[in-house]
């Protein structure tokens, strides 16, 4: 019992005297720390994109394959949420100012890309190019934006000298511009999701179509930057959705975790992954090893649950007195603090911040 009075000592004046000799004023950490972080701030890093096309989008553009649809989204280098703006009407009754709201404004979201090697990103927008507009469809048939014709040769190949407008169906056979018959939606939505503390939020742009696009620009000069390819969309409406994250291809948010990409492999100072976690970890892992046997969740298959379960034997035959004293104090220190709302550190007259 020896070993024990002194960090008891400790811990009860802790308990009794919370600030002690040496303290700080904790309102922030209170805020933002307590309860998991609840309301800490979001990381701006932590988000996901995902496009959804219309059925005849990429009709024209069979090399854009369907896991590049998922890899489009992947590749967004940064994108703004969705901003309002209410067009206010001000009038006056009796001298009293009143506003009324009369409509609502959506302003446009402007999404940047990687330019990657193979050409995801820039095909998409040449696929989208091509599909609105007819002039991209010409690589191959230059004539039909020369400047100056002959009169000679076969008559396909024949017009007056300039401008071919009034020199017969024959000559003017190409069409150009919006005249590409295509009138579906290139996307159906895009959405965009934060994601935070196994949470994603998620704010799905209905109906948007591109404002502007655009390709970077080259630099000899430049030997350490990368390229990007950037579009301002508009939009009808916003819609909002929230819930737990899952990963995989019919996950939430739509394709984040998808198996080409994600990493499911378990961290190093987990069970899952071999490792040696001491005490307070070999109870959260029968925790949750117990839980996976009620509900089948928090194992990705039941070979994961199985190494987990090996790994947890491993842990406990490898656990020592004095390992399980330490976690022992742990755990009981930090029940103490949840309960009193106070750090317990069991160091004499010093409070340390969570």
């Amino acid at each position: 019992m020896a070993k024990f009075s002194g960090f008891l000592d400790n811990l009860a004046q802790g308990a009794l005297n919370p600030k002690g000799n040496l303290a700080d004023f904790r309102h922030a950490s209170r805020t933002f720390v307590d309860d998991s972080f609840r309301l800490a701030p979001k990381a701006k890093f932590l988000f996901h994109t995902a496009f959804t096309f219309g059925p005849r989008a990429l009709a024209t553009f069979q090399s854009f394959e369907q896991r590049h649809k998922l890899e489009a989204g992947i590749l967004v280098k940064s994108a703004d949420l969705p901003k309002y703006s209410a067009v206010i009407d001000t009038r006056k009754k009796y001298n009293r100012v009143k506003h009324v709201q009369t409509s609502i404004e959506y302003s446009p979201v402007n999404i940047t890309f990687h330019d990657d090697n193979l050409g995801i990103t820039t095909a998409m927008l040449e696929a989208y190019y091509r599909y609105y507009f007819k002039d991209g469809h010409y690589g191959t048939f230059p004539s039909a934006f020369k400047k100056s014709f002959s009169s000679s040769g076969p008559p396909s190949q024949q017009s007056t000298p300039g401008d071919n407008t009034y020199a017969g169906p024959e000559l003017n056979r190409y069409r150009y511009g919006l005249d590409n018959d295509s009138t579906d939606p290139f996307f159906t939505n895009i959405q965009i999701s934060q994601l935070s503390r196994h949470t994603y939020t998620t704010y799905t742009l209905v109906n948007p179509i591109i404002e502007s696009w655009g390709h970077d620009n080259v630099d000899y000069s430049d030997g350490a930057g990368t390229m990007t390819n950037q579009m301002t969309v508009k939009y009808e409406a916003v819609w909002y959705d929230r819930g737990p994250v899952s990963a995989g291809v019919n996950g939430d948010p739509k394709g984040f975790g998808s198996e080409q990409h994600y990493d499911k492999t378990p961290s190093p100072i987990t069970l899952a992954g071999g490792g040696n976690v001491g005490l307070g970890g070999i109870l959260g892992a029968g925790v949750d090893l117990f839980d996976y046997a009620r509900t089948g969740k928090g194992f990705s298959s039941p070979l994961a649950a199985g190494l987990a379960a090996a790994n947890l034997i491993g842990n406990v035959r490898g656990l020592t007195s004095e390992g399980a004293r330490a976690g022992g104090f742990s755990v009981l220190k930090d029940t103490i603090g949840g309960i009193s709302g106070s750090d317990v550190s069991g160091v004499a007259n010093t409070i340390f911040p969570k």
